[in-house]
């Protein structure tokens, strides 16, 4: 049943509908009646469609493929450095410049002058001198203000530290020798780590070439080193060989390490090596991580 409310004319008394707004009578301007109180608005709740929803799990599965998809393409196009003896000895160059750098990085590092030489002919050494503790010393106290800098950033502050608190046990000790001579090889896998890390990442322009690239320097450098760490635990002649082929006639890195240093065997030391190139791609992907 309707209602039909009247509202009577302040002016002249004229009885008028409800809904107008003068009167129809002598034309006075009506005041208009309040609105009856009804429920508050109230915003309907946005439900999220499920295709919004899923759009940030998406994202993230397209890049987790598009990663996957750069260390797959790295893998498969990284023997192409083994095809032909232009390419081996690209590959060649290419390992021992990044090489002979890892060992006079370690051996500045400790406070000992290093120079890295490659010759065209297959021969790459890093000469070094002996340490020059001011030097040494130097490098302490710049890692210590580094640490200091950094003391805004706790990881890298904490990281910096331990470095600080081991130097004088790495650059004072018989480890300064070992540093030197692992110091190639950690070098390779260092550099290995970085490329996977920009190739994850994304590199400095985010372009396909460029992380195609990194992928396959990348695994070209680690699959290098495990191949000679598996050659020097399970094949005599691997060992046989590597004992041989030293560069300018000096004993190659593993069996110094092995006979002068460590006192164990050559097998034991590629073991070792063999496993801390194992961590290489684990340690790439969280760095990646962190970064994404």
């Amino acid at each position: 049943m309707a209602v039909c409310t009247r509202t009577a004319c302040p002016e002249c008394g004229y009885e008028n509908a409800g809904s107008d707004l003068t009167c129809s009578l002598c034309g006075h301007v009506l005041e208009r009646a309040a609105r009856t109180p009804t429920e508050p608005f109230r915003e309907p709740l946005e439900h999220p469609s499920p295709l919004r929803s899923a759009r940030p799990r998406d994202d993230a599965a397209a890049d987790r493929r598009e990663r996957l998809l750069y260390l797959g393409i790295g893998l498969i196009a990284a023997p192409v450095f083994s095809l032909t003896p232009l390419l081996r000895f690209m590959g060649w160059f290419l390992g021992g410049l990044v090489h002979e750098m890892g060992h006079a990085a370690a051996a500045w590092f400790t406070g000992s002058p290093a120079f890295p030489a490659i010759r065209l002919d297959g021969h790459a050494a890093a000469f070094c001198r002996p340490q020059i503790t001011l030097v040494a010393f130097a490098v302490w106290a710049a890692l210590a203000f580094a640490a200091w800098q950094m003391r805004g950033h706790r990881r890298t502050l904490v990281a910096l530290g331990l470095v600080v608190l081991a130097y004088p046990a790495l650059a004072f000790t018989s480890a300064r020798d070992l540093l030197h001579l692992l110091g190639g090889h950690l070098g390779e896998l260092t550099f290995s780590t970085v490329c996977f890390w920009r190739a994850l990442t994304g590199g400095f322009t985010h372009s396909r070439a460029e992380r195609a690239l990194y992928a396959v320097v990348a695994w070209y450098l680690l699959l290098e080193n495990l191949w000679l760490c598996g050659r020097l635990m399970f094949s005599p002649a691997g060992r046989a060989w590597y004992r041989g082929s030293g560069s300018f006639g000096l004993t190659n890195d593993y069996v110094r390490v092995a006979n002068d240093l460590l006192g164990t065997s050559l097998e034991t030391v590629a073991a070792g090596m063999f496993l801390v190139g194992l961590a290489v791609l684990p340690l790439s992907l969280l760095l990646a991580r962190r970064k994404g």
